[in-house]
């Protein structure tokens, strides 16, 4: 029996979803969340992704503006309550919170999950409230004290799945556990759908980018940083690579993707390789909307990227990938196919720098002969 029950559901005006989601979270989490909407489509669905940290770090903020673009275009969701740079701001969205009346408030964190029970039963005193939390250190012996605010918690343990699983498996026996709601394996695959209007901006972008019309030769998207530096590539293993991969076809056309705060120094790097390589490198960051980048991803003909939402985008679109990731957390890795492949961090401390250039390019060339 679902921990909210059918007949609650039934009588839920409105519910709140709680969780400070990163965009590849989001890309399989939304799947779910969508299909409970669809299940009980009388229910209007709020998201709080706001990570409580009040602090002015661009990265976040703008993430988080990416990802109220996504959350606004998936036409599912309500109100979206993004990140905040101040305490009051915070305030601000829970003021607006509290006058939504919320039935039901469904928690999903992992870390500072307490905080976040508290915070719901702050936003809501009647609502019926279900956290979904990590297994704790102390064998949950202080899990009745640390979510007194809440109804009723979850812990997914690992001996729930199959020892070889997806995220997708993972949602899915969450949400099943929590809401009742069961999905196909097919229904559990992620999609992300390109807005039409998208489409003439990235051919714009594309034509300034490579003007030559005799070097229109395969598009490659590399992605070499992620949010945190166990999981970066160095830039100029980066430009290795790439030398490597033109030396076969110097027409081939190679896409950087950046973040906006490194956007400078990458654009800087890569203007000197370029100069000195003559090869086609151009350097991308998300200008004014999030399907910017999705919508590039989807138009390459190979993805390379260490482990961050762009190997899910590049799953998600059915593109050919490469992928750098850390020996943790596997059931993040996309499935193995013929045309995808999860390289592992195996030698050194085990981050992605200690992947060599090489084995990267070896792989490369075995994917595409």
């Amino acid at each position: 029996m679902p921990i909210i029950s059918t007949s609650r559901l039934a009588q839920c005006r409105r519910m709140l979803f709680m969780s400070p989601v990163a965009l590849g979270d989001f890309l399989y989490l939304k799947t779910f969340l969508i299909a409970l909407k669809q299940q009980h489509p009388h229910i209007e669905l709020d998201i709080w992704l706001d990570d409580n940290r009040c602090n002015e770090d661009a990265w976040r903020l703008s993430r988080s503006k990416i990802l109220q673009q996504w959350m606004a275009a998936e036409g599912a969701f309500n109100l979206t309550f993004g990140c905040t740079h101040s305490t009051e701001a915070m305030n601000a969205h829970v003021k607006q919170a509290k006058q939504q009346n919320y039935d039901i408030i469904f928690c999903h964190t992992v870390s500072k999950s307490h905080q976040y029970s508290q915070l719901a039963r702050e936003i809501s005193p009647s609502a019926f409230i279900v956290s979904s939390i990590p297994k704790k250190a102390s064998f949950g012996i202080l899990n009745g004290w640390f979510f007194r605010h809440s109804d009723a918690t979850f812990v997914l343990k690992d001996d729930m799945l199959p020892a070889t699983h997806h995220i997708t498996d993972r949602y899915q026996h969450i949400f099943e556990s929590i809401t009742g709601m069961n999905l196909s394996k097919p229904d559990m695959l992620p999609n992300l759908v390109v807005p039409t209007n998208i489409s003439p901006i990235t051919k714009a972008w594309l034509d300034e980018q490579f003007p030559d019309p005799s070097k229109q030769g395969k598009l490659l998207f590399m992605n070499h940083l992620s949010t945190n530096v166990k999981k970066d590539w160095p830039i100029e293993y980066l430009f290795e690579l790439i030398e490597k991969i033109a030396a076969k076809d110097p027409g081939q056309r190679f896409i950087i993707n950046t973040t906006p705060e490194s956007y400078p120094s990458v654009t800087e790097a890569t203007a000197l390789f370029c100069q000195k390589t003559g090869l086609q490198v151009a350097v991308f960051t998300v200008n004014e909307h999030f399907f910017e980048l999705p919508s590039l991803i989807a138009s390459a003909d190979f993805i390379i990227t260490v482990d961050t939402a762009i190997l899910h985008f590049a799953f998600a679109a059915k593109r050919p990938l490469l992928a750098m990731m850390r020996q943790k957390k596997p059931y993040w890795a996309p499935p193995e196919t013929a045309t995808s492949h999860v390289m592992y961090a195996t030698e050194g401390k085990g981050h992605i720098a200690d992947i060599s250039v090489e084995r990267v390019f070896s792989k490369y060339s075995q994917m595409t002969s």
